[in-house]
């Protein structure tokens, strides 16, 4: 199903694949990204979506995932669109210092959802860091330190996929950043209270079939429209923060 939806409505496909919460990091991605003739690193890209989208928006495209699988369902569905200004390469984060030469310099990196998962958050910004031109963009989603937890969501001890903290503050994150020569010039949230319930129900259906619980939710995700808004009345922790970081010049 996954791959006829690609080869229907193309790399739209690819966002709408995931649970809502991953429709709200899209919207605030597509905004922040700049394109085109950008050269773009997505540092924990999974199966490619957000990649794949900075490629047709005309950026030379990297995707790190440690994941093979994952590498390999990424070039299938770049494959499928014809999409040639990518390459995915199927590699561990925390060996980026080692495979840097090979990665060459970028204009701006997209790293979502993936430090919670590292132990030492403080080496994956050095090293994303290190990557970057002067003047280049870091663009970052974690979870909100103080997210209510999701169906499922656990704390591991060790690096096993799962996540290794809860998540951070906008205050935690620029302190990393601000440590590493990384102006923070953006600070949002996002997925709110609807987005969070449309994913907890989704992963609940899910324990019966993936795509049953996709079918079922999909028509739902009307309701994100008034997202934002209802979370800020009811004063409704976010899931994720989201921030852009700009590495300072060499003068």
């Amino acid at each position: 199903m996954r791959n006829a939806l690609i080869r229907i409505i193309g790399w739209r496909a690819t966002v709408l694949h995931g649970d809502p919460c991953v429709y709200d990091r899209f919207n605030w991605f597509r905004i922040q990204l700049q394109s085109p003739k950008m050269r773009t690193l997505d540092a924990g890209c999974g199966s490619g979506a957000f990649a794949i989208y900075a490629a047709v928006k005309g950026n030379e495209t990297v995707g790190i995932s440690f994941n093979p699988d994952e590498t390999l369902k990424a070039r299938e569905r770049a494959n499928i669109l014809g999409i040639s200004n990518i390459n995915f390469v199927a590699d561990d984060l925390r060996n980026l210092s080692q495979i840097s030469s090979h990665l060459g310099e970028f204009d701006q990196i997209i790293c979502f959802e993936t430090i919670e998962h590292i132990m030492n958050d403080d080496q994956l910004i050095q090293d994303l860091c290190a990557l970057l031109k002067p003047g280049g963009r870091l663009l970052l989603t974690s979870p909100y330190l103080r997210h209510h937890r999701l169906l499922g969501e656990r704390l591991s001890e060790y690096e096993d996929g799962g996540h290794v903290r809860w998540g951070y503050t906008h205050e935690q994150m620029h302190s990393i950043f601000q440590k590493h020569q990384l102006d923070v010039v953006t600070y949002d949230y996002v997925s709110g209270v609807i987005s969070q319930t449309l994913t907890n129900l989704m992963r609940f259906l899910s324990r019966i079939d993936y795509k049953v619980s996709w079918v079922l939710t999909f028509p739902l995700r009307i309701l994100q429209l008034l997202d934002k808004p209802l979370t800020e009345v009811m004063g409704y922790p976010y899931l994720c923060i989201a921030v852009v970081g700009v590495k300072k010049s060499d003068e």
